[in-house]
């Protein structure tokens, strides 16, 4: 049974829904916007009947409100004859339909049906459009070493067993995860993503399991966690490596009997979660440094998929860039359509330390610098990249000479190179963290942690970040 939010200030209009549609729907009650908004963060509701005029807040500041909780919340404004202008207003800003005050009974019902309907039906193209973007078809290429990859990954869509994709920094894990969900028999439920890599380690498992309201400094509301949200569907935890070693013994639990606490509860909750890992780590090292639990690594690691660095499938840079080119051209309004074979021939030399993201964001960066042309030659990328060493997109500049570092110790000349990538790392991003983590191949909260060890100042960069 689907579940309809009633939000009015009075009573008897509440109870006036209720009696309306408790034949065919749960309905809930909430007599203001916080109210309301309270239910939202911990209840699954299908549709919203929303009050225009209300105390405390507006019911346009409420709508804002649940645009922010959930987008595809279907929401009904109500509103008096007066005020139909206001309901009109609230349609353009994402409401889905409106009734008018007083109500006819069939109108009400009618509309709440249809509405429901409707979404229903969005719902599903949405789903099918995804699975055409996310599914393997998606993933552009045919060289053995790709291939390999998509032979296991789609053998792993055929069952529900755990998987553990490896590879290095840009090499589409995120795509086969999804391309896995997509193909497979949760295919129509949630697919979670979670990036384990940019959540704070002392927030990890309030985001995975959910907290109760108190449970923490800062915890004012219950939250529901990232494992319920799953709940029958997919959960891919990506960089599963930098997950806290507490976070990690309550997912263990989880694989083992589909049981957890959240934060701060004594309710057990049960969920049926297929789980899908990522890393670019090595997680056995992990295991040595005292790192990562070896237990939970045997439960991970049922079945593992390699995704191969771009050097390791150089033959599939051509259709890569003509992918790209495809992709991007309209959007950044380039009138290039192709790269000429002494450019391509550029491109294939060249190592890409930042594998597939790397290269999709210099085709990227090519298009822009070259928006006049139809044809890319190997001129055009004089400056940009060049096959002897890294692009300035991907890795900062080498150290010219070797000979500055006789005399260092071993630690003294690593710090030195260390300071030298991190720092052209963060110019050349603008100081904005997250993207010189990625340039250099490394998460955001390793980064800092060698900008501390280093004496790096932080300033600029965070600065940058919060704005």
């Amino acid at each position: 049974m689907k579940t309809v939010l009633a939000v009015d200030d009075e009573l008897s209009v509440r109870e006036a829904y209720r009696l309306i549609l408790s034949d065919r729907y749960r309905v809930l009650q909430a007599e203001d916007g916080p109210a309301a908004l309270k239910i939202l963060n911990e209840t699954h509701v299908d549709l919203v009947l929303l009050d225009m005029v209300m105390p405390s807040m507006s019911g346009m500041e409420v709508l804002d409100a649940i645009a922010r909780i959930d987008r595809d919340i279907p929401v009904i404004v109500v509103t008096a004859v007066k005020s139909v202008s206001s309901a009109v207003d609230a349609i353009k800003r994402g409401a889905r339909e409106y009734v008018i005050k007083p109500f006819d009974v069939d109108e009400l019902a009618l509309k709440v049906d249809q509405t429901l309907a409707d979404h229903q039906k969005d719902c599903e193209l949405t789903l099918l459009r995804e699975a055409e973007l996310q599914g393997f078809e998606s993933i552009v290429g045919n060289s053995p070493a790709l291939t390999q990859a998509l032979t296991m990954a789609k053998r792993a869509m055929q069952v529900d067993s755990t998987v553990l994709i490896t590879g290095e920094s840009g090499t589409g894990k995120d795509l086969i995860a999804r391309a896995i969900h997509t193909g497979g028999a949760r295919a129509n439920k949630a697919f979670v993503a979670v990036a384990c890599c940019a959540i704070p380690h002392q927030l990890v498992e309030s985001e995975l399991f959910g907290h109760e309201k108190g449970s923490f400094t800062g915890a004012t509301e219950k939250r529901i966690g990232k494992m319920q949200v799953a709940d029958r569907g997919t959960l891919f935890l990506d960089e599963i490596g930098e997950m806290p070693l507490e976070a990690q013994s309550k997912l263990l639990r989880v694989l083992q009997d589909g049981r957890f606490y959240p934060v701060g509860s004594t309710k057990v909750i049960e969920v049926d979660v297929r789980f899908v890992c990522a890393t670019n780590r090595n997680l056995r090292d992990a295991i040595t440094q005292g790192i990562f639990r070896e237990d939970l690594y045997y439960r991970v690691n049922v079945l593992n998929i390699e995704t191969p660095p771009l050097r390791r499938r150089k033959e599939d840079i051509p259709s890569l860039v003509n992918f790209f080119i495809a992709k991007q051209r309209l959007r950044v309004n380039a009138k290039v359509k192709r790269f000429a074979p002494d450019a391509m021939n550029v491109m294939t030399r060249y190592e890409w330390p930042g594998n597939v993201r790397e290269l999709q964001n210099m085709v990227e960066r090519i298009l822009v610098m070259n928006m006049t042309v139809e044809e890319i030659r190997a001129e055009h990328l004089a400056g940009i990249l060049t096959p002897s060493q890294p692009s300035e997109a991907s890795a900062p500049a080498a150290v010219s000479s070797l000979s500055e570092f006789e005399g260092l110790t071993l630690e003294e000349a690593t710090r030195r190179v260390e300071r030298h990538l991190i720092t052209r790392a963060l110019e050349e991003a603008s100081y904005v963290q997250s993207r010189a983590a990625e340039a250099l191949g490394t998460t955001r909260r390793i980064l800092k942690y060698k900008m501390d060890q280093l004496g790096l100042d932080q300033g600029a960069s965070a600065a940058k970040e919060a704005s």
